[in-house]
């Protein structure tokens, strides 16, 4: 490691909570609203952000007009207060709420190493490992819940394994719980269950089990309890009893997760999307020497010292447990792999401190092949790529991957602190390109932005807006009106049924197969989104 890299890593060391504010800032000011909100999260949680603002649907959100019981509240307030407090405003302050979420992620991950125990280099190389990772990169560009919902849960960690490690839990049981509670707000059950289940076979596997049903643990969960029945009161209060009942939790979290309605994937749909999403970093897997530490001497080892097992098994068990029970549930979503990056990013840091020089030069020399052949990649079948706009900037992506891969391959040998900076700074450059041409170049084949400005202008004209058979919310943020949507084509024909002029959104293929369809409707826009084509017909 060189003289200057070994100055850089201290500096950094000395000063973690800075080097993260920068480090984001250094990946996300320049996309800060440089592009439009894109299919389909982005703008339907958008659209629901715009009805508690504008229609104060602060309890239970609304989408298109319709209660929207798909997701809580917390982050749309979270929002708010950006909104509140800062200069942003739509659709600036999406963009915010991502990056700020990032980073909330990335200083819980930090105090999770530190309450492990890890000293500050492990637990700087861990982070770095997430602002280099590229699946979650991108994410701090995305508008989204999910980097806030996994701080909380990480956060929630950390509380429970600071009660495991002394006798008296103190107040530990009741912060870790108030913070899964307020993870479930933000996303869902999972905000409890995962920190939950960590605790649980963590003190299965010392032995301790006991410890999870103590006094104080009650009754931080009975705390956790009040708060979501607080939330529960609202939802009554706002929507009724059978609201709660039937669409809540009947439909959108027990429904979900055991005969899912959509995202149905099969049990090893994990085992192939987790290692692609956790490039490049996947590729220490097949570098280190893990066939020891899976080997029968190894596990014998330890079964025999389960009982004095500290932080490095806590992680084990935090990923583990995690991707099994994602690997159970009906739905699979890839986004639900967050909570287990913090883990592993922190146990591979761990292991190249103490790996040797030719194991870390192998996995350097894979990371810079890894990022040679997706930089020629994309020059090879960048024209091929399907999308009808022009995209611009990926020539100069690609260069800066080819570039990027020189640079961690010409620093292999200089150790593993030195690769990890090279490689983030390699990410944090690569990613200027992308959000300053290639992403806004897209908004026409990702964002249903165009087609919803011309529906709000007919709707504007007096034309009555309808849509079939689309992802609902998707045009009404743009558009500036709520859409009457309908999946039954017994119900669109009574919709058409109407003296008014009418805009009709419909997917081509859907249009292709419309038997007897009126002949008065005209085909006026064509737009493909996120690889589905869709049409506006208007009878004027």
């Amino acid at each position: 490691m060189s003289k200057i890299a070994t100055h850089i890593w201290n500096t950094l060391e000395d000063h973690p909570w800075l080097t993260m504010i920068v480090g984001v800032f250094a990946q996300t000011w320049f996309t800060i609203s440089n592009r439009a909100l894109w299919f389909s999260d982005e703008v339907r949680y958008a659209n629901a952000y715009q009805n508690l603002v504008l229609n104060g649907k602060w309890m239970v959100l609304s989408l298109n007009g319709q209660p929207y019981p798909d997701k809580p509240p917390i982050y749309f307030w979270f929002l708010w207060l950006i909104d509140t407090l800062t200069p942003a405003n739509m659709p600036t302050v999406f963009f915010v709420g991502a990056a700020l979420s990032g980073l909330f992620l990335l200083m819980a991950s930090y105090y999770l190493a530190r309450v492990l125990g890890f000293n500050k280099s492990v637990s700087l190389g861990g982070v770095l490992i997430l602002l280099s990772t590229f699946f979650l990169a991108g994410l701090f560009h995305y508008s989204r819940m999910d980097l806030l919902f996994t701080a909380f849960i990480i956060l929630s960690h950390v509380c429970l394994f600071q009660a495991f490690k002394q006798n008296d839990q103190g107040r530990w049981p009741l912060y870790a719980f108030l913070l899964a509670g307020v993870a479930t707000l933000i996303k869902g059950p999972l905000g409890f269950i995962f920190p939950l289940l960590t605790s649980a076979v963590y003190l299965l596997w010392k032995g301790e089990i006991r410890r999870l049903f103590t006094i104080k643990m009650a009754q931080g969960f009975g705390a956790m309890l009040l708060l979501l029945a607080a939330w529960i009161a609202g939802v009554v209060i706002a929507e009724g009893p059978d609201f709660l009942m039937d669409t809540v939790l009947g439909k959108h979290v027990i429904q979900r997760a055991t005969k899912t309605f959509h995202h149905r994937e099969p049990f090893y749909y994990y085992f192939i999307a987790f290692p692609l999403a956790w490039l490049p970093w996947t590729l220490f897997a097949f570098t280190a020497p893990v066939r020891r530490a899976f080997s029968l001497e190894r596990l014998g080892e330890l079964w025999a010292s389960r009982r004095q097992v500290g932080p490095r098994a806590f992680l084990w068990i935090m990923f583990g447990a995690t991707f099994v029970f994602l690997s159970s549930l009906s739905g699979k979503v890839l986004i639900y792999i967050l909570p287990m990056f913090p883990a592993l990013a922190f146990l591979t840091a761990d292991a190249m401190e103490r790996m040797k020089p030719e194991h870390a030069r192998s996995f350097w020399t894979s990371v810079a092949g890894l990022w040679i052949v997706l930089g020629a990649g994309l020059i090879v079948s960048g024209g091929l790529l399907p999308f009808e706009v022009p995209v611009r900037g990926m020539g100069i992506a690609a260069t800066l991957l080819l570039a990027g891969g020189g640079a961690i391959y010409a620093v292999r040998e200089s150790g593993s602190r030195t690769a990890i900076l090279v490689s983030t700074l390699a990410v944090t450059l690569w990613l200027y390109p992308v959000g300053l041409m290639v992403a806004p170049s897209l908004d026409n084949a990702m964002s249903p932005k165009q087609h919803a400005l011309k529906v709000g202008a007919l709707a504007d004209e007096g034309f009555k807006p309808m849509a079939y058979k689309i992802y609902s919310g998707i045009f009404t943020y743009y558009a500036g009106h709520d859409i009457a949507e309908t999946n039954d084509w017994d119900e669109l024909r009574s919709m058409l049924d109407t003296p008014s002029p009418v805009a009709l959104t419909i997917r081509e293929k859907d249009w292709k197969k419309w038997e007897n369809r009126p002949e008065n409707l005209r085909i006026i826009h064509r737009q493909n989104i996120s690889g589905m084509v869709y049409l506006l017909a208007i009878r004027e």
